[in-house]
């Protein structure tokens, strides 16, 4: 038995993993929404730590800046949770569909966060950061427009 990607295939994997992304913010959404006072900013902080960045300085100040005001409107929060994860689904759609735009869509979204994710995967090595950066280095891989055109039967 062989796993042939052809270019139909390989869009909806994306889309599926599009669909738990677009799930798994929902719910960490609605969790920030359940959470206590401060829960973010003290994630913030802990990231900022782990990243050997300052909080007290510059753009790091900004940031934990951002998730105080973030702890106090957990609603507004919930907004852009379930503004991304409408972005996630409707590329999903698109992508199962084989809509062209959802290609683009989905190699823009996903490629965004590679220097980031190469960054953080040199700065602290380590399984979880090697899988963000495999799995968002396959999305890409899987949406890179082939040479075989997507029939539509």
């Amino acid at each position: 038995m062989s796993l042939e990607l052809n270019p139909r295939r390989r869009l909806r994997i994306v889309a599926v993993i599009d669909i738990i992304k677009g799930v798994t913010i929902l719910s960490v959404g609605l969790g920030i929404l359940r959470a206590q006072s401060h829960v973010l900013e003290h994630g913030g902080q802990a990231l900022l730590r782990l990243l050997d960045l300052d909080p007290a300085q510059g753009a790091a100040f900004r940031f934990i800046e951002f998730l105080h005001a973030a702890d106090l409107e957990h609603g507004l929060l919930m907004i852009f949770a379930a503004a991304y994860a409408l972005l996630r689904f409707i590329e999903a759609y698109g992508l199962w569909f084989t809509r062209s735009w959802a290609r683009w869509l989905g190699l823009i979204s996903s490629g965004i966060y590679v220097p980031f994710e190469l960054y953080y995967f040199v700065k602290s090595p380590g399984w979880t950061t090697l899988s963000v950066l495999s799995i968002n280095l396959i999305v890409l891989w899987l949406l890179w427009p082939s040479k075989k055109p997507i029939s539509i039967s």
